[in-house]
This record gives structure tokens, sequence and C-alpha cells, in this order.
């Protein structure tokens, strides 16, 4: 004989109307919703995201690819105008004359193409910090002008340099290059001359020594700022340093400011 105990069913009662309480509760119904739109959520996100990167991956693959075939073809084209680069084309034309002049001319590409090659520094530099064409422009422009009187002094000193020219009559001329004006003939010196010449005034029959003593240049102003813009010349060239070639191209700029004001 068996009996059947009413407290064998209780837990199973207990948990279906529990279930059946929560499927009917609306608090707890709106709460399931709220987690089930956040996991949806999360899963849209995630898969935006995942959206995101790959096109980023894309994108970043789009742009190696483009680098390289703009490095190909500047290479292809750096080949094929190669004859035609400052250098070489200079070179072409520096081979026109004689092999002994070849260092005077390299000198003053030398010079120029440095200048050049700083004013495009300066250039980029002012672009680069939000700064307007025109201003990027003034900058290129101080720094690759080359007045009258700065490639004259170039022009003399390699010549100098390589054996052209002689001091002792280098420092007859000028800052523009040019010999003192005599009204008369009969006082203008004989430059270089070693040995004592006699001058004879047609019209007059007149005669006069000339000596190599007769005209000593006397040193002026003038010469004391050419002297110093040779030598800024000459360490600009020697020079590595960026900051100090502009620095020396603004002191050169000033040096010529000042001959112009004493002319």
């Amino acid at each position: 004989m068996s009996a059947i105990l009413p407290s064998a069913f209780a837990t199973d009662d207990f948990k279906t109307s529990q279930g059946d309480d929560l499927k009917n509760n609306p608090a707890v119904q709106d709460i399931l919703k709220k987690i089930e739109n956040s996991r949806k959520e999360f899963e849209q996100a995630k898969e935006i995201q995942q959206k995101r990167l790959e096109h980023q991956k894309f994108i970043d693959e789009q742009r190696a690819l483009a680098k390289e075939s703009l490095r190909q073809e500047l290479e292809r084209i750096d080949k094929k105008y190669e004859d035609f680069t400052p250098k070489n084309a200079f070179a072409r034309f520096v081979s026109n004359f004689n092999t002994t002049h070849h260092e005077i001319y390299w000198g003053q590409f030398d010079y120029l193409h440095t200048k050049v090659a700083l004013a495009k520094e300066a250039k980029e530099f002012v672009l680069e910090q939000g700064g307007s064409y025109a201003d990027a422009m003034k900058q290129y422009v101080k720094f690759a002008k080359m007045s009258k009187i700065e490639m004259l002094n170039v022009i003399r000193d390699l010549n100098l340099k390589h054996g052209f020219a002689q001091e002792s009559i280098q420092s007859n001329f000028d800052i523009n290059g040019k010999l003192p004006r005599y009204e008369n003939d009969l006082d203008a010196p004989c430059y270089g001359c070693t040995d004592k010449i006699t001058k004879i005034q047609l019209d007059t029959g007149q005669a006069v020594l000339i000596t190599p003593t007769t005209y000593k240049p006397i040193q002026s102003e003038t010469d004391t700022l050419r002297e110093s813009l040779s030598q800024l010349q000459k360490t600009f060239l020697e020079s590595k340093d960026t900051a100090l070639q502009m620095k020396i191209i603004s002191q050169m700029n000033d040096i010529v400011r000042q001959i112009h004001e004493l002319r």
C-alpha cells in the first residue's frame, strides 16, 4: 500500500507558477526586451566596426599600391629625363668649354644650386605651417635671389681660387667689377705692370712716366664689406648645416644692401 504525498509536486508547481508569473510580468518583459535590444545593438556596432576595419585595410592597401606605382613612375620619368636634370644639363653645357675652366663653372653652379635648394625648403616650411602661397614665395625669393654684386663677387673669388686671376689685379676693380674712371688718361695707372712705362698724349706730345707704384688702391668701407661677403660665401658653400646656411644668406643680403647704400 502506498501513500501519495501532496508535497511531492510542490517544487514543479512552484516553478511553473514562477515562469508564468515572469512571462506575465510587464516589468520583467521590459527588462528582457531591453537586454535583447542591447545585444542586437552591440552586434550591429561590432559588425559596423568590423566593416570599418576592413574598409580601412582596403584603403591602406590601395594607398600602398598607389605609392608604389608613383615610385615606379617617378623612377621611369627620372630615367627618361635623366639628361635634362639641372646637373646633367649643366654638365653638357660645361663640356663645350676647355676642361681647365670647368671648376669655375661648377663653382657657380654649386653656389646657386645650394641657394635654390634652401629657398625651396624655406617655401615648403611656410606652406606646412599653414602660411599663404604669397608668404611662401617671399621666403623663396629671399633665399634664392642673387644680386649683381653677389654674382660678381662669386666669380671673382672663383677666378682667384683656381688661379685665373691675381689678387693684386682684382683689387683694382670696384664692387661692380669696374676700374676707376679718369678724366685724363695720363692720370690712369698701369694695372699689373711690372716695368716702368711711358704714356704719351698725342695732341701735345707730353710724356708721363708710369710706374707700378703710381696707383695704390685705398681700402674703403665697400672693400671691407666685399671681403666680409667673400668670407660668408666661402663658409656658405663649405657648411652642411641648413640653419647656418640660411643665417648666412640673410647676412649676405644685409651686406649687399649696405653696399648698395654706399654707392
